[in-house]
């Protein structure tokens, strides 16, 4: 599991905030947390040469993983946080052929995403705040451009999922959005926080917005364990 910081942090901050290392001694994964340039450090996710960088960062990084350690190729799995959530919904566009499934947290991505056109359905987990003051929830207006709601309509289209999703209650403020009948095995899932701010649920410090929601850490691991790459 590649786990991605957002703009100013680096992996080490992400290793702390998430807690994931805990988890994958407990469940026997792996789990890298690469840092980004920039100061302060930030994903550039726009599209041409000079801006791809990280891309192709990502991808090397994943050869040498794969080359050094006893990985299954077939279980690669990308998060992120707010610009790292942005980096990650790129990575599935462009890495598809090598990442099974991406899980956005708070993912920003302001427009500068180039268009997406994935090798293979990949599977998406979005968990998002209604009351997010950075990525808002709504997107840009007037149209809603780089929203939740879009993003998700996006990847529903390109997963040959159903238009209509299933929803169910996972506790007091959150909503889980699951669109069935994805080709390829490929899941689109989505965990709606009411009143959510800019943040990772249940992370260490805390973030601002409600405490008692879920907490991402598992929830994107248990989201990731159930899909492989080619379904």
């Amino acid at each position: 599991m590649l786990a991605l910081h957002g703009a100013g942090g680096d992996g080490r901050f992400m290793q702390r905030y998430t807690g994931y290392s805990k988890l994958a001694d407990e469940r026997h994964f792996f789990v890298v947390y690469p840092s980004a340039l920039g100061s302060p450090p930030f994903w550039t996710l726009g599209d041409g040469a000079a801006k791809s960088a990280d891309v192709v960062f990502i991808r090397d990084l994943l050869d040498q993983l794969e080359g050094g350690l006893c990985v299954d190729p077939q279980r690669v799995y990308a998060v992120g946080v707010s610009n790292g959530g942005g980096m990650v919904a790129r990575l599935g566009c462009d890495l598809s052929d090598r990442i099974a499934a991406i899980a956005p947290v708070a993912g920003g991505h302001y427009n500068m995403l180039p268009a997406c056109q994935p090798a293979r359905p990949v599977s998406v987990l979005v968990i998002h705040g209604t009351a997010d003051p950075v990525v808002p929830y709504a997107g840009i207006p007037p149209d809603g451009a780089d929203g939740v709601p879009s993003f998700l309509a996006g990847w529903v289209g390109r997963d040959g999922c159903s238009q209509t999703p299933a929803q169910t209650r996972s506790g007091r403020l959150t909503v889980r959005l699951n669109w069935p009948g994805c080709v390829g095995g490929a899941s689109v899932q989505h965990l709606r926080i009411a009143g959510g701010g800019h943040q990772w649920p249940g992370s260490t410090p805390p973030g601002r917005g409600p405490r008692r929601t879920i907490m991402a850490t598992l929830e994107t691991w248990r989201f990731f364990r159930a899909h492989r790459l080619g379904g």
